[in-house]
């Protein structure tokens, strides 16, 4: 933070309130982007699933 001892109080505030808005904002696109991989992921494998088993039916039944 040496870096910051010259500058003025308002830049010192403008600085870190944007090293802090861009680190919350990081946190939250990471937690996002993996909640709404997995929720894919999820969606896919049901779909997957159904789509086996309803084949899995129509061999069984001829």
């Amino acid at each position: 933070m040496k870096f910051l001892v010259n500058k003025k109080l308002s830049t010192r505030i403008s600085i870190l309130t944007t090293a802090i808005i861009l680190t919350g904002m990081l946190l939250l696109w990471i937690f996002v982007s993996a909640n709404a991989s997995s929720m894919v992921k999820n969606d896919i494998t049901n779909q997957m699933t159904d789509a086996v088993e309803a084949r899995a039916a129509i061999i069984a039944s001829t």
